[in-house]
């Protein structure tokens, strides 16, 4: 199955395709300095970390659906076999890094901020700060092979 339709709108897509990632990832490098931040300020702790969590469920998260869409449209674009290795292992961490996301990062965030409005200076609130830290830094390391995968297009 051929999809030539779709080459006079290549530009367009692989726009669409680079912002989201810009978007994305912009998102969760914003997540370590925000939260590192906060740390600093805490007056502001709670706002700052229920801003990651609005940001990562409005913004963040719909970049990384687009870029999935736009990435499947590119790959029928392109015609490139799923079977190649850079292409494999970048959808595979793709998806290692949204359950990151969803079921290490975000869950993170909410004890983050119910402990922040509990007691912010409390040993919970600190091993709650550490836990979204360390998340945050997972799905940025993660994102950031998936970039370089896609980038380089390495031969595996």
């Amino acid at each position: 199955m051929t999809f030539e339709w779709l080459e006079p709108y290549h530009p367009w897509y692989l726009l669409v395709h680079i912002l989201s990632a810009i978007v994305a990832v912009g998102g969760n490098v914003g997540y370590v300095f925000w939260l590192s931040h906060a740390e600093r300020d805490r007056a502001h702790l709670g706002f700052a970390v229920a801003g990651i969590r609005r940001l990562d469920e409005r913004v963040t998260g719909p970049a990384y659906a687009l870029l999935l869409l736009s990435g499947i449209v590119m790959i029928l674009a392109e015609e490139w076999s799923i079977s190649e290795p850079w292409l494999l292992a970048g959808i595979v961490l793709y998806f290692v890094s949204g359950g990151a996301s969803f079921l290490g990062l975000t869950p993170a965030l909410r004890a983050q901020l119910s402990a922040a409005e509990q007691d912010a200076a409390g040993p919970a609130y600190e091993a709650a700060a550490r836990r979204s830290r360390q998340m945050a830094w997972l799905v940025v390391a993660i994102v950031t092979v998936v970039t370089w995968l896609m980038v380089v297009k390495p031969t595996i």
